[in-house]
This record gives structure tokens, C-alpha cells and sequence, in this order.
């Protein structure tokens, strides 16, 4: 009934009705669920978010975003990881623990201990490695030398240049990798000393991704995402092809090429750049490669990856520190700091890692750690994690630094050698391929990058017989096998062992604690006689 003094009809109703009218709705929400659910329909799928075109940086942000998932994916797998590897060790745990209570209600004598066989020596890897490398010497009609563009002297070794001329069907070529990393004044200067000796190509490999962001692997995208692996270019990969085109004869089918090079120069990712596709394994690590491996690039060229070069222990202790495929946990990271420092200039460290003058590379550790965090209780600073920080940036693809060629270089390789090489390989295409590499690349200033004032030739070790083997070298898991193996037949022999000859056990042990406690044990080189003071 309308109110005769209003215009508009009340909203009020009574508390009954508005309570059904709310039940209802409760009810009808509850069976649209069940028949979703029925149905297998869940929420509502998120929308993407669209970002238009007309947006400054969009790729950046795409790129970012894609990231992003990537790692939270990457954070599940291991913490998927982590539990399997929890749940297993319980389970071991158990049935350890299980073992022996079956064994005291079934058997009480002593089992005889069966004398288990030595396992066999495990082979060095540094001779497993020279092993390898002279196999792709002697594999390969033409033998690719990697080097790093930041100290493209201290990454040649002599000795392998010479194993590979002494052939004269193989031919050496001389490629600079990391030409990014490099002013590129500097990198001109040292295009034309390399090439005086021996054909050299400028390169720039692409950092590739995981295989499942590469095309046409993994799950679908959508319009508006964009793959990682074409964000950074490679530069002189067509132009390395093309000249090893030219080098195929006719006759032949396929033409094989080996890669050599130290450890960290950029070999495997060489490999991944010319075949578009991660093919082999690349770290930060040293010495990730350890095996030979073949990847076929087309129908004519067949490359074979090999391991890092052998040091020999005669270089200078910098030269160990940088080139060695390995490094010993034992080793100390603070020498390997100051050796690199010794030799570089003080200023560009100091604007490089943003630290105030320091007087010694302790110093400088001390500052760098309180810079990136690297703090131990009470805020004290973990030099050994700062040390670690500086050998891994400094040995790592990010960090740039320079060397300056030698003013005055007797080169190990004979004049009609060189000639004999540049005469077998077209030079005027590999100029005009580097000339157009090099302008293409965006290359450091020296302001913004670090000099080294050290370059010397790294000797290296291809023979063998000079490598020293030990007797029995055992990995680290094969030692814990043995000293869980060991534990194990301790626990069965205790548990074996019957009520009455535990108990004199634990009575002989009361025994020997209050003798050794009225007669201690005699120190050496000490007429003191304990025993007064005791009577």
C-alpha cells in the first residue's frame, strides 16, 4: 500500500523476507558450483594482459615477464627436487632400522665378513682430456683455435698450434671470440697482429636459452610473447660458414671440424650459435666439456667439440689461475685475487665495483663484500664469498677487460707457414667479414672498462706421458658409498651380538674409564709425576 503523503513506494520489508530472498540466492549459487564442477568448468580464466603496440619498450617488458616465469618454474622443479630427495632418505632411514630387528629374531651368531673386492682406479681427468684433444687434432682436416678477445695472447697455446702445422693436409684457422667485451680500437689493433701470423675471424656468439624457448619446442605462445633466445645476436657466424664453404673441396662430402681452446674461450657456444639450437652444454664453469662430440651444421660441415686444453704447470701462477680447467676447493681464492689485481689498473677497479681507494686487495675484499651483501654474523664481512664473487665475474662472458698487443713478438710459426695458409684461405673475405662484424657490434669504451697489464702465451701439454697419474684417484660419491658400506657392517655386528656379551661390554668400558682416570696418560716430554697429587 502506497503511503498517501510520499511519492515513491518504501524499500522496507520485512527481516523474514529478506532472509529467504538471501537463502535462496545462497542455494542457487551453490548448485550453479556443483554443475560446474560437473562439468569440469572452474573460474573464469584469466585474461592476459594486452600491452599495445603504441607502448614505448614493449619487448623489453615481454622479455622481463618471460623471465620471470621462467624462473618461478625453475624454483618449483627444485623444490620438487629437494622433497623427492628428503623422502627418499627417510625411506632409507627406515629400512636400516628395520634391517637389524629382523635380524636378532632370526640369526644370532656372527656372519662372516666377506673380504669385498677393491674397485678400480679411476682415471685422471686431465689425461682423459689431452686423451680427447689429440684425438680431435687427428680426426679433423681443419682445426679451429678459439680465443678470448680479452686476452687473445694468454689463450694461444704454442704447443698445439705447432701439433697442428706439423700435418700438412690440416689447416689452422685463429677465431676471436667475445668481441663485445673489447674497445674497439683495441680489437682492431689486434685483428691486424693475429693476422700477420695466421687467419683470424671475429665472432660473437648468442646466448642461447633453455631448448624448450626455442621454436617449435614446449608448449604453444601466444601473439604477444617473444622468445628469449633471438634477444641477443650473434655476429660472424654466416661469415665463418661461408669461409668454411669455400674450403670444402668438391671431392670430399663432408668436411670435419675440430674446435681447441682452453677452457672458458666460448667453444660449445660457438657450436650452438652455428647450429641455431643448444646442441652442447654451456656453463660458467670450468671444464664443462669433457668428452668429444660431434654435430653435423649442414650436409658438408661436420664440427667436433673437445675439452679445454691442458695447462702446463710451468706458466706463471696468473696464467694457472686464469686458463686451468679445474680448480681445487683447497685452493685459495684471496692469492687468486691479488695476483689478478697486481696487474690491474686501481682507478678503473674502483668504478667498475663503485668502491673508495683501497690500499690492499684485503681492503678492497672488505669493501666489495659490504657493497653486494657478502656479511657474516655481526656484520662481519665474508672475504672468501667476496674473492669467489670477483673470480666468477672475472672469468666469466660479462665482465670487459683488455690486454694490448706486444710491441715486439717472435712468432713460433715459419714465414712460408703463414704464407702457405693465407694462400689455401681467401684473407680478402675474411677482412671484408670482419670490417662488417666489427661495425656491427656495440663495443665498450676503454673508460668503461677495465686494462690488464699482463699477456704472455700460455704453455699447454699435449704429450701423455708428462702428465703425472696417482695410483687410485676416487671420486667424492664412490667415498661416501665406501663409508656408508663400512657403517653398515659396524651396526650388524653390534646388533648380532648377544645380551650377555653387551653387558660385559658396558662393564669392561666402567672398568677402563676409572683406570684411566688413576693413572692418566703420560706426557711426552714431561718428568711431572701426576700420582702426587692424587696419593
Amino acid at each position: 500500500m502506497k503511503r498517501p503523503k510520499l511519492k515513491k513506494a518504501s524499500k522496507r520489508m520485512s527481516c523474514s523476507k529478506r532472509f529467504k530472498i538471501q537463502k535462496k540466492v545462497r542455494e542457487h549459487k551453490r548448485k550453479v558450483r556443483k554443475e560446474a564442477k560437473k562439468k569440469g568448468i572452474n573460474r573464469k580464466p584469466k585474461r592476459d594482459i594486452s600491452i599495445p603496440n603504441n607502448a614505448p619498450f614493449k619487448e623489453d617488458i615481454l622479455r622481463e615477464a618471460e623471465q620471470r616465469k621462467q624462473r618461478r618454474e625453475e624454483l618449483k622443479n627444485q623444490q620438487k627436487l629437494e622433497r623427492q630427495k628428503e623422502v627418499a632418505k627417510k625411506r632409507k632411514l627406515e629400512e636400516k632400522k628395520e634391517k637389524p630387528d629382523e635380524k636378532k629374531q632370526k640369526v644370532k651368531k656372527k656372519k662372516p665378513v666377506v673380504a669385498k673386492p677393491k674397485k678400480p682406479a679411476v682415471k685422471n681427468p686431465t689425461r682423459s682430456m689431452c686423451e680427447q684433444v689429440n684425438k680431435v687434432i687427428e680426426a679433423a682436416d681443419i682445426i679451429l683455435e678459439v680465443l678470448d678477445a680479452r686476452d687473445p695472447l694468454g689463450s694461444r697455446c704454442m704447443q698445439a698450434e705447432q701439433a697442428v702445422l706439423q700435418s700438412p693436409n690440416k689447416k689452422l684457422l685463429l677465431v676471436l671470440n667475445k668481441i663485445d667485451l673489447v674497445p674497439r680500437d683495441n680489437l682492431e689493433k689486434w685483428l691486424q697482429f693475429l693476422n700477420n701470423q695466421l687467419p683470424t675471424v671475429a665472432f660473437k656468439c648468442s646466448t642461447q636459452v633453455q631448448e624448450r624457448n626455442l621454436p617449435g619446442v614446449g608448449k604453444k605462445r601466444g601473439p604477444n610473447c617473444i622468445d628469449i633466445s633471438k634477444g641477443t645476436l650473434s655476429y660472424g657466424a654466416a661469415s665463418l660458414l661461408k669461409i668454411l664453404r669455400s674450403l670444402c673441396s668438391p671431392q670430399t662430402e663432408t668436411i670435419k671440424v675440430g674446435l681447441i681452446g682452453f677452457s672458458n674461450a666460448g667453444k660449445s657456444s660457438l657450436i650452438n650459435t652455428l647450429k641455431q639450437y643448444r646442441v652442447c652444454n654451456v656453463g660458467a664453469v670450468r671444464g664443462t666439456t669433457r668428452i668429444m662430440q660431434d654435430v653435423n651444421i649442414d650436409g658438408r660441415i661436420k664440427i667436433i667439440d673437445s675439452p679445454g686444453l691442458v695447462v702446463s704447470p710451468d706458466n706463471p701462477p696468473a696464467t694457472l689461475l686464469m686458463r686451468s680447467a679445474f680448480l681445487s676447493d683447497e685452493e685459495n681464492h684471496m692469492d687468486g685475487v691479488t695476483k689478478i689485481l697486481k696487474h690491474c689498473d686501481k682507478q678503473q677497479i674502483m668504478l667498475r665495483y663503485n668502491v673508495p681507494d683501497y690500499r690492499n686487495p684485503l681492503e678492497f675484499l672488505d669493501l666489495l663484500a659490504h657493497k653486494r651483501g657478502l656479511l657474516k654474523k655481526k656484520g662481519l664481512a665474508d672475504l672468501e664469498a667476496a674473492a669467489k664473487f670477483f673470480l666468477n665475474d672475472w672469468m666469466g662472458a660479462k665482465l670487459c677487460y683488455y690486454t694490448q698487443p706486444p710491441a715486439s713478438f717472435t712468432s713460433h710459426i715459419d714465414d712460408k707457414l703463414t704464407s702457405a695458409m693465407k694462400k689455401a684461405v681467401n684473407c680478402k673475405i675474411i677482412e671484408e667479414e670482419n670490417r662488417r662484424n666489427i661495425k656491427a657490434v656495440r663495443n665498450p669504451t676503454p673508460s668503461s672498462s677495465i686494462s690488464f697489464h699482463y699477456s704472455q702465451i700460455t704453455n699447454g701439454i699435449l704429450d701423455v706421458n708428462e702428465i703425472k697419474v696417482e695410483d687410485q684417484v676416487l671420486s667424492d660419491q664412490e667415498e661416501e658409498e665406501e663409508m656408508e658400506e663400512e657403517e653398515d657392517v659396524n651396526k650388524d655386528e653390534k646388533n648380532e651380538m648377544p645380551d650377555a656379551e653387551e653387558e660385559k661390554s658396558e662393564s669392561k668400558e666402567k672398568t677402563v674409564k676409572s683406570v684411566s682416570f688413576d693413572k692418566p696418560a703420560e706426557a711426552e716430554n714431561d718428568d711431572y709425576d701426576f700420582n702426587a697429587d692424587f696419593n
